[in-house]
């Protein structure tokens, strides 16, 4: 029996291509900008010998995972062995023989959307965070386009993969919600760090207010979340928080950021704090 996951919903929006070209997408992005931080010379006094070459290999197994994407992508969308092979230089049997373990690991996971970790007592996603929370990744994908890119364009990624196209920002605002889950134990920077973002004070009474506040939440209930403003000189947020019954995590939106900057860093900061690494 097939498992549901907290984004089922938001997935059910998108073909099983267009996910795959998101994924695309977001370790296109990630390989970018791994690659940019290593043009940068200012600190290279402070790096340890041989420190570049790791951040060469960093770049190195992005551009291999980004290659395994593209495949995947283009099987989604009916492209054959033979049409792939042709631009890899190997015949389609050996391109097969490649990465079809990859691309059934990726179906694989729509059926089984978890694995339990080492310990057994908590739960981590198969699909690639771009498929598996669809709607924040268009929306962090195309704001990176639309500041990183020289394009006015505010869905240059978005509006090639989504079935049905959202209202426009000035109708519809809960598109500049941003939503997502961090680890618990991550909270007091998360929170600490967006109060820093928008120049508001944040002190032990505000994190005794949010603790307390959080403690009968649950993400599966609509009326179940938490609350909290923050009221800084540069922006005004709402926080709304909730635990997710069950596991470690906790459910995130973010509103009111009307800057794309500020929507990006705070996306940025989301995404960090739910890295699996920090399990």
């Amino acid at each position: 029996m097939t498992e549901t996951t907290p984004y089922d919903h938001d997935r059910s929006q998108f073909s099983r291509s267009a996910l795959a070209r998101l994924v695309l997408s977001d370790r296109a992005v990630g390989l970018a900008e791994t690659a940019g931080n290593l043009a940068v010379t200012r600190h290279d006094a402070y790096s340890g010998p041989g420190g570049r070459v790791s951040e060469a290999l960093s770049v190195a197994q992005l551009a291999e995972r980004l290659l395994v994407s593209s495949v995947i992508y283009e099987r989604e969308r009916g492209s054959s062995w033979e049409d792939i092979a042709e631009y890899l230089s190997m015949d389609s049997a050996a391109a097969q023989e490649r990465f079809a373990p990859e691309l059934d690991r990726w179906r694989t996971a729509f059926a089984e959307p978890y694995r339990p970790d080492e310990t057994g007592r908590k739960r981590v996603p198969q699909l690639p965070t771009a498929a598996y929370h669809p709607e924040n990744a268009c929306r962090r994908l195309d704001l990176w386009a639309h500041l990183r890119l020289t394009t006015d364009d505010r869905h240059a990624v978005s509006a090639g993969v989504r079935a049905r196209f959202p209202a426009d920002e000035a109708t519809d605002p809960r598109l500049h919600d941003i939503g997502g889950w961090i680890w618990q134990r991550n909270l007091a920077t998360f929170t600490g760090l967006l109060a820093h973002y928008v120049d508001s004070e944040f002190d032990e009474t505000d994190w005794d207010t949010v603790a307390a506040g959080l403690e009968t939440t649950d993400d599966e209930d609509p009326d179940g979340w938490y609350a909290y403003p923050l009221i800084g000189s540069t922006a005004s947020l709402e926080m709304r928080l909730a635990n997710s019954l069950g596991s470690d995590v906790l459910s995130v939106v973010v509103s009111g950021a009307e800057s794309a900057a500020l929507r990006l860093r705070i996306d940025t900061l989301m995404s960090a704090l739910a890295d699996h690494a920090q399990q």
